[in-house]
């Protein structure tokens, strides 16, 4: 293992290839990140109602991903973990995740860290170096604290008390930790259980992300068969066939998440206990459930989800014009490729659906103060394209 002083003398630049992380409504709708970067192909956790799974096999023959591409401050905040966990099993040997670390502790790169892992540890001394410099964030996968729903549904990672007892280890090292709760599945704990996650979470870190379970085609019987299989030990497994039934009806790309009316019986009892704990809620869906802005550390370098946008909308003291948004969001430097996709989701009113800003008076202008009806029901699923 690389020590601090080798680090700085080689100044590690190779990381796994890199992708853009903003390419659709899914994605501005709830996400930071400017690039994503995954070192494995495959994920040995295998996770029930993960998005991005494989065929059955996909979770027994992880490999090391090819490519790689040189590490540059540019890239903005770098995002670690979104399709396949970077404190997997293999790390212990291929010192992948590690890598990535060294190299953006050399160049100054930011990272958001996503894993269900507890080999995170092992790195705390290069995170507490890139927590000097306000350049990381740890994020802790933990959709529920009932050890029995935890071997059902992610029966090959860490239990969560371990998880928790990880997230302890980083916080101690004044390492900046989160918690990101997805899925989020209608019925599958009560009220009471949400409550009292979301306070656990609150205590540990400084703002829970949330999602609400994407329904992919190609695993979706399987998954379903592993809900019906655990009916005695889900709180409500009637409300889980009312917010998704056995047939979906698969549209698009994109996964398939429930109505925010079967999301809000648990999601604010969830949100309650985030901040009753003293942290932010952040609502990937349902952005107007999200209590307050992320600043500072990693996300003095993030690009505006759409929470961002709409809040920055409603401050303004009257209608919004495109000309007028695009100086502010100009300012965060999100590329061409990205203006122009944001530009396309504002002329067709797509943009702020799911927010408290419509349509102004003016044809093309926006102002805060709408009714929240229903929202969007697709979620992230990553589009995978090189970054140029």
């Amino acid at each position: 293992m690389s020590t601090l002083i080798e680090i700085s003398k080689r100044k590690p630049r190779e990381i796994p290839r890199v992708f853009d992380f903003q390419t659709s409504i899914e994605t501005i709708r709830a996400h930071h990140w400017r690039v994503f970067s995954d070192a494995y192909s495959g994920c040995a956790f295998n996770c029930s109602y993960c998005l991005y799974k494989g065929p059955d096999d996909y979770g027994r023959h992880v490999k090391v991903s090819p490519g790689s591409a040189e590490a540059d401050p540019s890239m903005g905040i770098l995002d670690i973990g979104t399709t396949t966990d970077p404190y997997q099993p293999i790390e212990g040997t291929e010192l992948r995740t590690r890598g990535i670390l060294e190299a953006a502790l050399a160049q100054r790169i930011p990272v958001f860290i996503l894993t269900r892992g507890t080999m995170v540890t092992r790195d705390i001394d290069v995170l507490a170096e890139l927590a000097k410099q306000g350049l990381v964030e740890v994020c802790f996968s933990v959709i529920t604290l009932r050890e029995d729903l935890a071997r059902t549904l992610e029966h090959r990672a860490p239990a969560p008390a371990d998880r928790l007892k990880a997230a302890e280890q980083v916080a101690a090292a004044e390492i900046p930790v989160s918690f990101h709760v997805a899925p989020v599945i209608p019925g599958l704990q009560s009220p009471t259980e949400m409550d009292r996650l979301g306070y656990e979470l609150a205590s540990l870190g400084s703002h829970v992300f949330n999602a609400v379970l994407g329904a992919q085609k190609g695993w979706w019987d399987t998954f379903y068969g592993v809900m019906e299989g655990a009916a005695d030990a889900i709180d409500s497994i009637e409300a889980f066939r009312a917010a998704y039934p056995r047939e979906l009806t698969f549209e698009r790309d994109a996964a398939v998440n429930c109505g925010l009316a079967d999301a809000l019986s648990t999601l604010l009892p969830f949100r309650d206990g985030v901040t009753r704990g003293g942290a932010t809620f952040v609502a990937e869906n349902f952005p107007h459930l999200t209590t307050g802005p992320l600043e500072n550390g990693i996300y003095r370098w993030k690009l505006p989800t759409v929470y961002d946008m709409a809040r920055w909308v409603s401050a303004q003291t009257g209608p919004v014009d495109w000309d007028m948004f695009c100086a502010w969001y100009s300012g965060h430097t999100p590329g061409d490729r990205l203006t122009a996709l944001v530009r396309g989701l504002w002329d067709q009113g797509e943009l702020f659906v799911g927010t408290a800003v419509g349509p102004a008076a003016e044809p093309g202008t926006y102002s805060g103060g709408a009714e929240v009806g229903e929202t969007a029901r697709t979620t992230l699923v990553a589009r995978r394209g090189a970054r140029k």
